[in-house]
């Protein structure tokens, strides 16, 4: 990145004001229902003398509900004058619900109280946060994206070390609500004073605005898709964008889920917790590569980089009987995994016009949580029916591929209808 693209007029360019914001509540909103959710299972478990899978049915209702209140929550945002106040009601209600999690008396409140995190979870997180880099960046919007969504490793590293540390110490109630008020204290300021919707509002343009770019993200703010969202619905290229977005989610979560439980059978639990230290640290840095690769190249070729890494990373695992390819797997997944983050809204920007970006990326999360909410349970299928998770290994492999190609398919699909 150079300095024109970090400096305007001699001054720090306001959206990376913005970008710095977004690390600070990804980090803060992202892995309570994701990265650090699970470290509250034993103790929860022992509490209310149920199995660990009635406490997994927790985070599928988390995930599961943004396959549901995605569209709403992006139209909701894209409603000018609506976004602030939308994103402190999202906190609001992820944060009390969050810490209500404390006082549950039993796991049916959990489930019930996991309606309310959800809605939360898909309304501070991934989605406003997308939509705000795309309406401040032009150029850059993959450096920038990347960077935002680096917050989320960096916010599984401090709050995986935070909550072990306070659930042993105050229990895990008071956890619950501790992570609570810390969310309310770092996210609602950020909102409220540093957000700024539109680089407009602060009569500004959004980085690279007018300018002549070559890279595929320049020029998403001008053209797009030149027909009624009613008929992008109907299109083969749209179908074909949610499929391979589906299985985007199925591949992310897929390895996600099982090859922690997959390594330890293998090789033991500090073997195990040694690749996901990897593959998470490498994650961070694997999300800001992806954005530089989107700038540099396009999104085709960033999509292809990212999906050919997943699938090899499944591919070496079927020889996970040696560390020595569990190691190396670590990094291609870390490396590979930000597909699921960081590509979704740059596809997005890439293909729709500004106005139907929210409605169309509110579909594309919805297919990515689907994905995402079934991944493991496919993976954890296939090697019971099977036997062996290699089995499990080689379907996410395929599917790695076949996402790759689903979206290049649909973008290439997409030209012959773009505006000029």
């Amino acid at each position: 990145m150079n300095r024109r693209n970090l400096m305007e007029k001699g001054k720090l360019f306001y959206g990376w004001w913005i970008v710095l914001g977004a690390i600070l509540i990804l980090a803060c909103m992202g892995p309570a229902s994701v990265a650090v959710a699970n470290l509250f299972q034993p103790h929860v478990v022992e509490e209310f003398g149920i199995a660990n899978s009635a406490f997994a049915i927790v985070n599928s209702i988390v995930l599961g509900m943004g396959i549901f209140v995605s569209p709403f929550v992006s139209q909701m945002f894209a409603k000018r004058g609506n976004f602030k106040r939308f994103y402190l009601i999202g906190i609001l209600v992820y944060a009390i619900s969050y810490g209500l999690y404390g006082f549950a008396p039993n796991i049916y409140v959990f489930y019930f109280l996991s309606l309310f995190v959800g809605f939360g979870y898909t309304a501070t997180t991934i989605i406003p946060v997308s939509m705000l880099v795309n309406n401040w960046f032009v150029k850059s919007k993959g450096t920038a994206l990347s960077l935002s969504f680096a917050g989320l490793g960096v916010g599984g590293i401090i709050f995986s070390q935070l909550l072990t540390y306070l659930i042993q110490a105050i229990g895990w109630r008071m956890s619950y609500l501790t992570y609570a008020v810390i969310m309310l204290v770092v996210c609602l300021p950020i909102v409220l004073f540093l957000f700024v919707e539109k680089p407009e509002d602060k009569g500004m343009q959004a980085l690279g605005a007018g300018q002549a770019d070559t890279d595929t993200a320049a020029t998403s703010k001008q053209s797009g898709v030149a027909l009624p969202m009613a008929e992008i619905v109907k299109k083969p290229f749209f179908i074909m964008l949610l499929v391979g977005t589906a299985f985007i989610g199925i591949s992310n979560n897929g390895g996600l889920g099982q090859f922690p439980p997959a390594v330890q059978n293998l090789h033991g639990a500090e073997k195990m917790a040694l690749m996901v230290s990897i593959y998470s640290g490498v994650g961070i840095l694997g999300k800001l590569i992806l954005g530089i690769v989107n700038d540099k190249f396009g999104v085709r070729l960033a999509t292809i980089y990212a999906s050919a890494l997943c699938a090899l990373a499944y591919l070496l695992m079927m020889l996970g009987s040696n560390y020595s390819f569990v190691l190396l797997m670590s990094v291609l997944f870390g490396l590979g995994n930000a597909i699921g983050t960081v590509l979704p809204p740059l596809m997005a920007s890439a293909i729709f016009t500004s106005e139907d970006y929210p409605k169309a990326y509110g579909y594309m999360q919805s297919a990515l949580m689907l994905g995402m909410t079934s991944g493991s349970l496919l993976a954890a299928t296939i090697a019971d029916l099977s036997g062996s998770y290699n089995y499990s290994w080689l379907t996410l492999a395929i599917l790695s591929v076949l996402m790759g190609v689903l979206w290049v398919g649909a973008y290439q699909r997409s030209q012959k209808f773009m505006t000029k």
